[in-house]
């Protein structure tokens, strides 16, 4: 408020002794020229807030309307502080805002007399950068052995003579390779026993990539007690 009071009271001074004034505010630099064909040094105060009313009148009717809505808003406000500073004045000043017809023009100034004002607002915005998207990581999706490496690995497992001979290579080649829920059930079909067949489905379930079809899985075997068992390991 102390703002509008000090730029009100520039406008008095420029309007009776000076032809141009710059004001600088948190709103922006405002230049105000005052040109004059004749002195109004003698003019009542009436005539010259007569003068302020249908300056600002013009200003919001013709000027302000050219500007963006940002820079309107803004504008507006300050010239309806102006009309409510002006409206403080002693009760002999008639303020008129938004008035469609002009004052009339007082006896004290002359006709001739030609007063601009000029608004210019800077308004000084601040851009934040977006943050940095960070970027996610991809993990390679796993592909399952071919058949042809498949066969090949179930060539080997058959041809060891022991079951813990035939685990090794089966946990062997789960230490590097994928498979799918059918090549497990046919490594499975390779023991004789279901203990030798649980702990394949140990050893290779969790490098299988379609963990969706376990219920395959446990359909190669035959007992509740076994099934319960590889149930027990697809969960974990």
């Amino acid at each position: 408020m102390k703002k509008i009071i000090l730029i009100v009271l520039i406008l008095f001074f420029s309007f009776l002794c000076a032809e141009e004034v710059k004001i600088e505010s948190s709103f922006g630099n405002m230049k105000i020229s005052v040109d004059e064909s004749s002195s109004i040094q003698k003019s009542s105060s009436m005539a010259v807030v007569d003068l302020i009313a249908e300056k600002l009148d013009l200003l919001q009717k013709q000027y302000l309307p050219k500007l963006n809505n940002f820079d309107k808003r803004k504008a507006d406000n300050i010239v309806n502080e102006i009309y409510d500073l002006l409206a403080l004045l002693p009760t002999d000043v008639v303020v008129t805002q938004h008035s469609t017809q002009p004052p009339p023009s007082p006896q004290n100034v002359p006709q001739s007399t030609d007063i601009n004002i000029n608004f210019n607002m800077k308004e000084t915005t601040s851009i934040e950068e977006p943050e940095p998207i960070s970027v996610i990581e991809q993990k390679p999706v796993s592909k399952a052995m071919s058949d042809s490496e498949f066969q090949r690995l179930l060539s080997n497992v058959e041809s060891e003579s022991f079951a813990d001979d035939q685990l090794s290579v089966v946990r062997i080649a789960a230490g590097s390779k994928y498979f799918t829920c059918n090549q497990l059930i046919q490594l499975v079909d390779v023991f004789s026993f279901a203990d030798e067949k649980i702990e394949a489905v140990r050893i290779v379930y969790p490098k299988v990539i379609d963990k969706g079809n376990a219920h395959n899985i446990v359909g190669a075997f035959t007992y509740s007690d076994d099934k319960k068992e590889v149930e027990q390991i697809i969960s974990q």
